[in-house]
């Protein structure tokens, strides 16, 4: 799997050398955040960032990259902005005591539950484990301005209680659909 990740970063990383305003520039910033299929210790919430030796050469040739833990979170001026991957609306709908009444209330109803309860992951231990000592980490209150949950589901792109909730589609689709939010 070491292999695969190296290889799959070689090519990101080509990619992202041809357009050199992107690449060469201190502007810009790339943020690598662990999914939950990528190489790492467990699948216990929060993860660690990808190790060192896997992401060095990448390091080198795109240095405004960051691996980070998941989940994220990015302060961009005045916006806080938290980053989540994780495979949880097929968790929660599992899991759901009242399943929503069509298919098109799923992401409202998943957004309105991880709000409310002020946690990312409103789950019992034993679907979705964490560490005990880093759950402040999966905490979201206060409400961020931004949550981008990089789940498998469809899109969707929600505000609710001054927060904008997205989730982009994965790039591995055929058909992209980009999802974005204006800094104010």
């Amino acid at each position: 799997w070491e292999h695969v990740a190296i290889a799959l970063s070689k090519i990101l990383q080509d990619q992202i050398l041809q357009f050199t305003l992107l690449g060469g520039s201190s502007n810009s910033r790339f943020v690598f955040v662990p999914g939950p299929e990528d190489p790492g210790p467990s699948t216990i919430l929060p993860r660690p960032p990808l190790a060192e030796h896997i992401t060095e050469e990448f390091r080198q040739k795109v240095p405004f990259s960051v691996f980070t833990t998941n989940p994220c979170r990015i302060q961009y001026c005045t916006q806080e902005i938290v980053v989540f991957r994780e495979d949880l609306v097929n968790k929660m709908c599992r899991n759901c005591v009242r399943f929503p009444s069509s298919n098109l209330d799923i992401p409202n109803h998943f957004v309105k539950t991880v709000l409310s309860q002020g946690h990312l992951t409103p789950l019992p231990l034993y679907v979705s484990p964490v560490y005990w000592a880093y759950d402040y980490s999966l905490r979201i209150y206060p409400v961020p301005d931004v949550i981008v949950f990089a789940d498998k589901c469809d899109p969707f792109n929600i505000a609710n209680t001054d927060c904008m909730c997205i989730n982009p589609v994965t790039y591995s689709e055929d058909s992209y659909i980009p999802q974005g939010f204006t800094v104010a």
